[in-house]
């Protein structure tokens, strides 16, 4: 042989077992770190909390809301000054679940011409299918 033995206390172990003994003993000498809780930061006057279980629905977001607060805009269409109120983007956000990236660009007079235009479109493309259709 050439002079290559284990005692008998010493056990052979794999590189995963080797490093998560390591590991281990490098957590056990630095100190638990105090846990940050971020809902005990100060929320904005006016500012609407928001349900981080009603926004599961965004899978893809990185950074999710504490709060809510007022955004002002103008409107796409006609250009007036809006303001999305906290209370409207907690409802669009959690019970409506749109994305959380999304923001209000028209106001309330506006989007309702814009979803008539659409439902227009709708029906007239619908109508015009079901002409083809019966050629």
């Amino acid at each position: 042989m050439s002079g290559f033995y284990f005692k008998s206390r010493d056990v052979m172990k794999s590189g995963k077992q080797r490093r998560v003994e390591i590991m281990e003993k490098r957590r056990a000498r630095i100190p638990a770190k105090e846990s940050f809780d971020v809902y005990a930061l100060p929320v904005p006057a006016g500012a609407v909390l928001a349900d981080q279980d009603a926004l599961s629905h965004n899978k893809n977001a990185i950074f999710l809301p504490l709060f809510y607060v007022d955004y002002a805009f103008n409107c796409r269409d006609c250009g007036a000054a809006q303001i999305w109120t906290g209370k409207q983007q907690k409802w669009w956000h959690e019970i409506m679940q749109g994305n959380i990236n999304s923001v209000a660009i028209r106001c309330r007079p506006c989007r309702k011409i814009e979803q008539q235009r659409k439902k227009q479109a709708r029906e007239t493309h619908l109508s015009g299918l079901a002409a083809k259709q019966k050629q």
